[in-house]
């Protein structure tokens, strides 16, 4: 129908597409256009032919990658995010509020000595927030799941780890029909190489279950979403059922009881970013190179139907 570019003469990458209260949309990525060689926040909010509304851009001396953005019960703007720049280590999880038209009301950074980043954002009761991310602070041996709560001033009540002794990657966060939540990734908890990796917990973040899948290769988790029956549809990718990687689908329901596992794909390179439910089918986002007329990864959609 049409199509749209939006950047600098710089390095300019689109993360996330969000629609806004008002109807509109909000572009969330990064650019190196006043930060060469480093990525500061770049946030458009366009209408819904591509007309650019308004556009901001911020960040430090060091590197910040957005990662989410949702607009709070008070009408904020509020966008997740990593950053080198400021913090108490390395990287540290980052948070911006900023008003209806772009303006940074407040910022706030949490971790300590080690690497700790923000994945994914969600507001819960009272306005209070729940990020997930990652950490390797807070008697980390390496890298855990980190789960942060928030009021909504941007204090923080409480925050916990989960993992093993070994890398955990985090993607996503999803809140049950049962208000607990899903916490979806990667680890290395059993498997060096690393499996698609899940864990449940209630409102106080305390562990439910936790699930494993996937095969002898490395396995990870990139996206999920609690569909109309209440069970969890969990994405992402394998290189345990392919010569390359392969598309990894599993369905579970709300007590971690496996109801399918599949894989897609082809010989060659195939990946699921992100999956959302529409009517009696699951439209899956990702790239291929095994379908690709091109001879390298393309963008691919796929419609897998229940």
């Amino acid at each position: 129908i049409w199509e749209k570019t939006f950047g600098s003469a710089q390095l300019d990458v689109g993360y996330r597409i969000v629609k806004s209260t008002d109807g509109n949309l909000f572009l969330l990525g990064a650019t190196e256009k006043a930060n060469a060689g480093n990525r500061d926040i770049q946030l458009y909010k366009v209408d819904t032919d591509g007309n650019l509304i308004w556009e901001k851009s911020w960040g430090g001396a060091g590197q910040e990658i957005a990662e989410t953005l949702i607009e709070t019960s008070n009408s904020e703007i509020l966008i997740a995010a990593t950053t080198s720049s400021i913090g108490n280590g390395g990287r540290d999880i980052y948070l911006t509020w900023l008003s209806a038209q772009g303006n940074i009301l407040r910022e706030k950074t949490y971790g300590r000595s080690g690497d700790d980043g923000a994945s994914d954002l969600l507001e819960i009761e009272n306005g209070k927030l729940l990020v997930f991310g990652y950490t390797s602070s807070y008697g980390a041996t390496s890298r855990d799941f980190y789960l942060l709560q928030l009021n909504a001033n941007g204090d923080s009540l409480w925050g916990k780890r989960y993992g093993g002794n070994d890398y955990e990657e985090s993607w996503r966060i999803v809140k049950t029909k049962n208000n607990n939540y899903l916490l979806h990734g990667h680890s290395a908890k059993t498997d060096p190489n690393h499996n698609m990796y899940s864990v449940l917990v209630d409102s106080l973040g305390n562990t439910i279950w936790e699930r494993e899948y996937g095969g002898s290769e490395h396995d990870g988790g990139h996206s999920a979403l609690v569909n109309a029956n209440g069970n969890f549809i969990l994405l992402g990718r394998s290189m345990s059922f392919g010569q390359q990687r392969q598309m990894l689908f599993v369905e579970l329901s709300e007590s971690g009881n496996l109801i399918t596992q599949e894989d897609f794909g082809t010989a060659k390179n195939d990946w699921g970013n992100e999956i959302i439910e529409v009517g009696n089918s699951y439209y899956i986002v990702g790239h291929s190179d095994g379908f690709s007329d091109q001879g390298d990864n393309d963008g691919y959609l796929m419609r897998k139907l229940k």
